[in-house]
């Protein structure tokens, strides 16, 4: 078996999973209404140009789509989110929609099954993925316990949360990158959507098999190669990016969870340590504007100085000590 060339195959399909061919200038007859026309499908009947005699081919592709794995199925939408994560988003949000089945109700889909799988796995009963070190007692900081256990008792809602922080660092992290130049907070809302649904499909990889370790290095090799291949950078142009959008999304998710913690601490009296989580917002907010403006500026197209054009005294000038 020729590997490299199973490989170039492989890449082909990862650039070009459908390969659309326009028949425009061909006649075809239409063995549905008998119509005659030009062009991939029927304007009468809507039938494609190509149907004819039942094949062995005919036979693959019913057998496919008993599957789902037909074009634009959900099946067959999440087999090329794992295979082409990139290209695939890429695809769809400069405007390909019939390569995906409709991302926001494949999330709905998707999280409804990890709701089923939380509950036939235990998983939902498991307490410690968001694990904190502060000393909650009294009724007046109750409020801080019940959030933290509310995180950790739906780590598949944190998931999507988390994700929804990386929309603005990408915007700006990746505002100038080779693929997809310019994307707007729309678009990075779509791609965030993809995103969660690849990870929340790995959170019931997870519960199902409770290999954590394996689960979270597939989830940033999966963000790495999605990146890549959406926005075009070589690996260490990928690698420093997704980096900077990590930490930029945790340090985002740092700031509203300590705004959200500082004002119920002022409102039951305890102002010390409101304090101290205003101190941990000052802080985040720093230093997630400062990633933000070194990440735009280093990403930031340099532009050249234009020397100044000669003036037509100077133009004829030159033109006459080149005749001497």
């Amino acid at each position: 078996m020729n590997f490299k060339a199973a490989y170039n195959r492989f890449k082909q399909w990862q650039l070009d999973p459908f390969r659309y061919k326009v028949n425009s200038h061909d006649m075809h007859h239409c063995n549905n209404c008998g119509n005659d026309f030009k062009g991939n499908y029927c304007p009468i009947c809507s039938q494609k140009e190509n149907v004819g005699r039942i094949t062995w081919k005919s036979v693959a592709l019913s057998i496919v789509e008993i599957w789902g794995l037909h074009n634009r199925s959900l099946s067959y939408s999440l087999v090329q989110l794992f295979l082409r994560p990139g290209y695939f988003i890429s695809d769809y949000i400069s405007g390909k929609r019939q390569v995906s089945f409709p991302p926001v109700k494949m999330l709905a889909i998707i999280s409804l099954f990890g709701i089923v799988v939380d509950r036939l796995t235990g998983a939902d009963d498991i307490i410690g993925v968001f694990n904190y070190d502060f000393d909650f007692q009294g009724d007046k900081m109750a409020f801080l316990d019940n959030a933290f256990e509310w995180m950790n008792a739906h780590p598949d809602l944190m998931s999507m949360i988390m994700l929804s922080y990386l929309i603005i660092p990408i915007y700006f992290i990746f505002r100038f990158a080779p693929r997809n130049t310019r994307h707007t907070l729309p678009q990075g809302f779509f791609i965030q959507v993809f995103c969660s649904i690849m990870f929340l499909i790995l959170n019931m990889l997870y519960d199902i098999t409770s290999m954590g370790g394996i689960v979270f290095a597939c989830g940033l090799l999966l963000l790495y190669f999605t990146y890549k291949q959406l926005f075009g950078y070589d690996v260490l142009g990928t690698l420093w990016r997704l980096v900077a959008t990590v930490i930029s999304g945790i340090l985002l998710a740092s700031i509203m969870l300590w705004l959200d913690f500082s004002i119920h601490l002022f409102i039951v009296g305890q102002t010390d340590t409101a304090a101290g989580f205003i101190i941990f917002e000052i802080i985040s907010i720093i230093a997630f504007v400062l990633i933000l403006w070194v990440s735009y500026r280093i990403g930031k197209p340099r532009t050249t100085k234009r020397e100044p054009e000669a003036t037509e005294t100077e133009s004829v000038e030159t033109a006459q000590t080149k005749e001497e």
